[in-house]
């Protein structure tokens, strides 16, 4: 165990120096975000207001931008997978003594440091446009908590699906595919209530709903676990199964 953890670690910080030494994909990374926070707010405030008077549609986006981030981010997080493959060095690594699991750990858990500063950026400066978050810093810390989850899922499936595809343009091509209607199959843009009934039943499938509805109501709504709770144990379940994917495939495609 004390092994694991120390490969872990330690492959942790080379990823963490490796994305430091690129900052011009952190600044890219960052400036979508924060383009969509700016403009949609500004564009569908008004129109929002006559299905909803009296509520702010940053209330209602902000909270689904730093979602949308993270849930972006490690999606593209096999990427670094594919780049260690081509250059060679996992298969220097396989020929060491690191622990096999914590190869795939430290590219989850690395990934996650990066967009968890994002996150936290994205509140900082919806917080200046007039977001109010009515949990505070509690409810911002356990907001980061849901999303490292959500994460932790999307960047081991990724990792995952580098190792079955081998190749860039397939995973690029399979994470554009699948990670624009998963957003939409959601109420990131607008709540629940108006959604139609075929889109209002589809959402409950899908996970980046749950980190949606338990971020909005930690920032509009307060600790009403019935929310949260859920959204703890279909994000936790949804890490469980990336991480076992990624294992899995790891192990029987790195090896």
């Amino acid at each position: 165990m004390t092994f694991f953890l120390t490969d872990t670690w330690h492959q942790i910080i080379r990823h963490v120096r490796t994305e430091l030494r690129i900052p011009i994909w952190i600044v890219v990374n960052l400036s979508q975000p924060i383009l969509w926070l700016i403009l949609f707010t500004n564009i569908f405030q008004n129109t929002f207001a006559l299905a909803m008077p009296g509520i702010s549609y940053l209330q209602i986006f902000a909270p689904s931008v730093v979602v949308m981030t993270v849930m972006f981010g490690s999606s593209w997080a096999g990427m670094t997978m594919l780049e260690d493959i081509q250059m060679g060095i996992l298969s220097k690594m396989l020929a060491t003594p690191v622990s096999r699991t914590s190869i795939i750990m430290s590219r989850v858990v690395g990934s996650m440091v990066m967009l968890v500063i994002q996150a936290l950026i994205i509140f900082f400066i919806a917080l200046i446009m007039g977001l109010n978050i009515v949990t505070g810093v509690g409810g911002v810390l356990f907001t980061i908590f849901l999303l490292i989850l959500l994460g932790m899922g999307f960047s081991a499936f990724s990792n995952g699906l580098a190792l079955i595809f081998q190749r860039q343009e397939t995973l690029i091509a399979v994470i554009n595919f699948v990670s624009l209607p998963v957003l939409f199959l959601t109420s990131a843009y607008v709540p629940s209530q108006l959604l139609p009934r075929w889109l209002d039943i589809l959402r409950q499938g899908n996970p980046v709903e749950y980190a949606v509805v338990g971020v909005r109501s930690l920032v509009n709504d307060g600790w009403i676990w019935d929310d949260i709770w859920k959204a703890l144990v279909v994000l936790g379940l949804w890490a469980v199964i990336g991480i076992t994917f990624g294992a899995l495939l790891f192990r029987k495609k790195a090896e």
